[in-house]
Formats: structure tokens, C-alpha cells, sequence
């Protein structure tokens, strides 16, 4: 079961560990910074980097730091502040165990210190040993059901990860998905945005070349647009593309004369011919 607030800082000051109050102020201080970004957070991969820097900031024994999340293909490491660590992800992926995976599954956080690592996961050790690290620290990152994975801490000491790091950790990464969070929805409500401005362009387009066909043509609303659908289906062209290229034919073609239906029309009719092939 997971321990509450109080139960953390009661482990944070009551640690033998001299060092338990500057953990606690260094992830106090990269907390609020990180609280501070939320407002702004727009780019996830921005967002996925900087919860990798600080976390290594903020905990003195790690050396390096690292994101995994699961994908339909399986688990993958999309940010990490050293390449090192990437060989020792690999590892895990490849053997199927160690403690970034041990994290996800069970969904709790995972210290593995000294020879915890070969007891726990031989296979995965053996494989690792040339990295160097010894000690690992991983914490479940569950934004939502399509973007979950673990926050990863890495460090060649053999016993470099106390209870007061584990605890501190906790602390981080509870601020670290709401951050996450923050930049999906903003990442979301951005393309959302994007599909609403290309919808409304699309839209205007065929508006404003439907109000051409009704003006030369001295037709209905409903008959210009029968008309330009009309052209589409024959000459197997998108309706967009029909528009916008009757749109630049008459920003082309100034009508001034006096047969300028008669022009008109002829524009209508061959509009298609002037559209490139990729563009239908």
C-alpha cells in the first residue's frame, strides 16, 4: 500500500541520513520551479526532457536519468539526459525484466541497490553489467490509459538510492504527471485548434467560391453549390481543390468585359484541367 504524505515526510526527517533536509529542499526548489512551468507547458517532449534534467538535479546520487513509456509495439525509452542508459533500457526491454519494468507493472515505486539488481533480475544484470550502473530507482509515471510508463534513476554507486531519495522521489513525480498531463491536454487543445482553423479555411474557400458562381452566374446559393459539386464529381476533383483553383483563376483573370458570365463559366468548366495531378 502506498504511503501517505505524512508517512514520506516522516521518512524524510526522520532519517539517520544528515542529508535528508537538502534532499528536501533541492526537490522543494525543483518542485515549485516545476509547479511554476505548468501554466506554460505546451510541448510534451519539452516537458518529458526537463522532468528527466531536474530530476537528476534533485537527487544527489543520480548520474543520469530517464522516461519509458509503453507503446503498442511494447515499452520505449523516449528521453534520457546520458546515451549510456539507453543500452541499459535495452536490456530490460530485451530480457522482458529489471526495475523500469517492475515499476510499470506493479505501479509502485522500485529501489534496487548493491546486488538486489542480480537477485531480483540475473538476466537483465548480466546483460547490463557493461553500463557500469549499479543501482537503479524507478517510479510509475500513469498520465492516462495511453501515455503510462516510469520515471527512471540510474547511478554506478552500488548503494546509492536511501529511503530519503525514494521518498523524495515520490514527491517529484507526483508533480512531474501533473506536468505531463498538462502538456498532453495543451499538446491536444493546440491540434484541436489546428483541425478547427483548417476546417474553417476549407470552409471559406468554398464559400467564397460559391459566392462567385452565384454573382457571375446569377444563380441560387443552392444552385452554385449544385454546380461546383456538379464539376467535382465529374471531373473527379475534391470540392477544396475545385474552389481554390477557381479562386485563383479569378484573382488571375480580372472579367471586365462585357461577356464576363460567358468567361465565367468557361473557368468553371475547365477549372479541373489546371489543377496538378497530386493535387486531386
Amino acid at each position: 500500500m502506498a504511503a501517505s504524505g505524512s508517512e514520506y515526510f516522516s521518512m524524510l526527517t526522520n532519517s539517520s541520513d544528515n542529508d535528508a533536509d537538502d534532499v528536501l529542499l533541492s526537490v522543494a526548489d525543483t518542485v515549485s520551479a516545476l509547479a511554476d512551468a505548468v501554466s506554460t507547458i505546451t510541448d510534451v517532449d519539452a516537458t518529458v526532457e526537463r522532468i528527466c534534467l531536474d530530476a537528476v538535479d534533485s537527487i544527489d546520487d543520480a548520474e543520469a536519468a530517464a522516461v519509458t513509456v509503453v507503446r503498442d509495439s511494447g515499452p520505449a525509452t523516449i528521453c534520457s539526459t546520458v546515451e549510456g542508459v539507453l543500452d541499459v533500457d535495452a536490456a530490460q526491454y530485451e530480457t522482458g525484466e529489471g526495475p523500469c519494468l517492475e515499476a510499470i507493472a506493479t505501479q509502485s515505486l522500485v529501489v534496487a541497490n548493491g546486488t538486489t539488481p542480480t537477485d531480483r533480475w540475473p538476466t537483465f544484470t548480466r546483460r547490463a553489467a557493461g553500463s557500469g550502473y549499479q543501482s537503479f530507482l524507478s517510479a510509475p509515471l500513469a498520465i492516462d490509459s495511453d501515455y503510462y510508463g516510469a520515471l527512471n534513476l540510474y547511478s554506478r554507486q552500488p548503494d546509492a538510492f536511501s529511503t530519503v531519495d525514494a521518498a523524495a522521489m515520490r514527491i517529484y513525480v507526483s508533480v512531474a504527471v501533473t506536468a505531463l498531463s498538462a502538456a498532453r491536454r495543451a499538446a491536444a487543445a493546440q491540434a484541436q485548434v489546428q483541425r478547427l482553423l483548417g476546417a474553417m479555411n476549407f470552409r471559406a474557400g468554398i464559400e467564397q467560391a460559391k459566392g462567385i458562381v452565384m454573382v457571375m452566374l446569377n444563380v441560387t446559393d443552392e444552385k452554385a453549390f449544385d454546380l461546383i459539386k456538379w464539376r467535382s464529381q465529374e471531373t473527379n476533383t475534391a470540392v477544396r481543390v475545385l474552389c481554390r483553383q477557381l479562386l485563383a483563376d479569378v484573382a488571375a483573370n480580372p472579367l471586365l468585359d462585357q461577356s464576363v458570365s460567358a468567361e465565367f463559366a468557361k473557368l468553371l468548366m475547365t477549372a479541373h484541367e489546371r489543377v496538378g495531378e497530386g493535387a486531386k
